[in-house]
């Protein structure tokens, strides 16, 4: 990492220039080293499920409509309740103080400045506390399940007792995905990256070299989680749940039989599974075999405005944007993330403006040219 406080004065003033994500991925790349961009930025395999994610958004073709009177529009919508200020939620990303010195805390203030949805990641390098201290926006809370249990609970507890709104369960990350970027190019952690939400909850990294942190982590994943896992968390926990990394319309339908409270879906931006369909592919198969029982939050591949306004003509009731605010955060700490914000919630509003909608709710196929 090769931030400075100059250079962090520098960058704020920059990032108030760029008009779009790939300048703010380019910056980014300049303030990352190596091993830290290659885990943030990579995938599995040969990485085409990575590409697909955001080439397939340009396979989907937009019918605009003309004469609907467009001069007063409202982006604002609600998710699970929670009101926000445009559909964007911010995914849960591990490590953030790799990618800027003050990490999930400068994104959380970019979330309350954007009045957007934050996701804290269980991998997360700044506490619970000092998160949701930050504003009043809507927080969920990223879980993976553990081997031990024990260690799972405590986490789940610790989000509720803390005020968060919601308990986004990953589910597509049994294993840790082949990352080829990660193999060659192995991530270095640095003393400076402290798990304290996972140590509180009883895991002692104390004995475990920085060099096998990260790969010590991904071990301690349990692969026997079930549909019964559900149940469960339920047990110990009165906050929704959210599926996160649903790709199959049978498991949509097993979904809504266990009263799923939103589902995410996602191919966990790319670096799981490498064959896998893209995020907005799968919306499409999934959207009518969910018939709007459930709210869907699709994962994947967003980089413009244009793209949130296909996914919600799709189906979606909001998405979830990982890497540019990785980017903006890199590039410029809170502002480079309000940065990204920004871009995207003026992109959406024009794209909704010159397809002849109002508001969120006018949003949906009629605006699409689908091929069948």
């Amino acid at each position: 990492m090769k931030h400075s406080i100059s250079t962090i004065n520098s960058n704020q003033t920059t990032v108030r220039k760029f008009f779009d994500i790939k300048e703010i991925e380019v910056s980014a790349l300049h303030h990352l080293s190596s091993d830290v961009y290659d885990f943030f930025s990579g995938g599995a395999g040969d990485e085409d499920t990575l590409h697909q994610n955001i080439v397939s958004f340009d396979k989907i073709k937009v019918l605009p409509r003309v004469l609907r009177n467009v001069e007063s529009r409202s982006l604002a919508t609600t998710v699970l309740g929670n009101e926000i200020a445009f559909p964007l939620l911010i995914a849960p990303m591990a490590f953030q103080k790799l990618a800027h010195p003050d990490g999930e805390i400068a994104v959380a203030k970019g979330a309350h400045e954007a009045n957007v949805l934050m996701t804290l990641s269980t991998l997360s390098t700044s506490s619970f506390e000092q998160v949701k201290c930050v504003g009043q926006m809507p927080i969920w809370f990223q879980l993976y399940i553990y081997k031990d249990r024990e260690i799972t609970k405590n986490l789940i507890q610790q989000a509720e007792q803390c005020g968060f709104n919601g308990l986004v369960l990953t589910v597509d990350a049994p294993l840790y995905g082949k990352r080829k970027r990660e193999i060659v190019n192995p991530l270095r952690l640095t003393k400076q990256i402290q798990l304290d939400n996972l140590q509180k909850a009883g895991l002692d990294l104390n004995a475990i070299d920085l060099p096998q942190l990260a790969p010590y982590l991904a071990s301690l994943l349990d692969p026997s989680i079930t549909w019964k896992d559900i149940e469960w968390i339920r047990s110990i926990s009165s906050l929704p749940i959210i599926l996160k990394g649903v790709m199959n319309p049978r498991d949509v339908e097993i979904a809504h039989e266990y009263n799923i409270d939103a589902l995410i879906i996602s191919n966990h931006g790319g670096r799981q599974f490498d064959s896998a369909l893209s995020a907005i592919e799968a919306l499409l198969a999934i959207s009518e075999v969910n018939a709007g029982k459930t709210e869907l939050i699709l994962d994947g591949g967003i980089r413009r405005g244009s793209d949130i306004l296909k996914a919600i003509a799709l189906g979606a009731k909001a998405v979830m944007v990982g890497r540019p605010i990785l980017w903006g955060l890199a590039a410029g700490g809170v502002e480079g993330v309000t940065r990204v914000l920004s871009i995207l919630k003026s992109e959406l509003d024009m794209a909704m403006a010159l397809c002849g909608c109002k508001s969120i709710e006018e949003v949906n196929k009629d605006i699409l040219f689908l091929k069948k």
